[in-house]
């Protein structure tokens, strides 16, 4: 660890502790080394998140619909419908980790809300005989807005690209065989219908995987 992080942690610990009263020094040195010790695990926790996040390159946009529980995994499931797809199933990690905890909380808030999902998949244990299996488990959640706003420029090229498996040109030709415009927020409903077109015919195979 880096000399100057304990330092750091310290003086944070003592600003949050406060000034320390006469008489009690004992207990104000105990204070600030507990809370020292919250910031630094606070802190490697947040690291990890971050790596967690940046690690997850596939990301699904679409309005989320509903959440559930799984009381036989105690984990949630998110229930997306993916613009220009149907609806698609993400888990969480398991509930009694904050992190499954937090991103329940924070699904349940964002029900009916346009969302942007970091998404990860993940290798289950196979039964006797049985093959293992990858599942889509969601990382991370961003507020898009209202589910019948307008989406922004980037997140919408975005998309388009992605619905043709990376192929740039042929994005640009459905964006414009569209008429979606060439800068500004776009249309829900136009959005939807451009990436429908493109994707006309393809499958998700969601429930497969589960």
């Amino acid at each position: 660890m880096n000399g100057s992080v304990p330092h750091q942690l310290i003086v944070a610990a003592a600003q949050a502790a406060g000034p320390c009263r006469p008489g009690l020094e004992a207990a104000w040195h105990g204070r600030v080394r507990e809370l020292a010790l919250n910031l630094y695990l606070d802190g490697t926790q947040l690291a990890a998140d971050i790596a967690r996040v940046e690690g997850a390159k596939d990301r699904v946009r679409g309005v989320l619909t509903r959440v559930e529980i799984e009381e036989s995994s105690n984990r949630a499931f998110i229930y997306i419908k993916a613009l220009g797809r149907g609806e698609e199933r993400f888990r969480t990690d398991r509930l009694e980790n904050d992190s499954g905890k937090a991103l329940y909380a924070t699904a349940q808030r964002l029900v009916g809300r346009l969302v942007r999902v970091y998404k990860e998949m993940e290798t289950t244990k196979a039964q006797a005989g049985e093959r293992p299996s990858k599942v889509r488990m969601a990382v991370h959640l961003v507020d898009l807005g209202p589910a019948d706003g307008a989406v922004a420029e980037k997140d919408a090229k975005d998309m388009m690209v992605e619905a043709v498996a990376g192929d740039t040109e042929r994005a640009v030709a459905a964006w414009r065989a569209a008429g979606l415009p060439d800068s500004g927020p776009i249309a829900q409903e136009k959005l939807e219908a451009a990436l429908a077109a493109v994707t006309a015919g393809d499958t998700v195979n969601d429930g497969a995987q589960e």
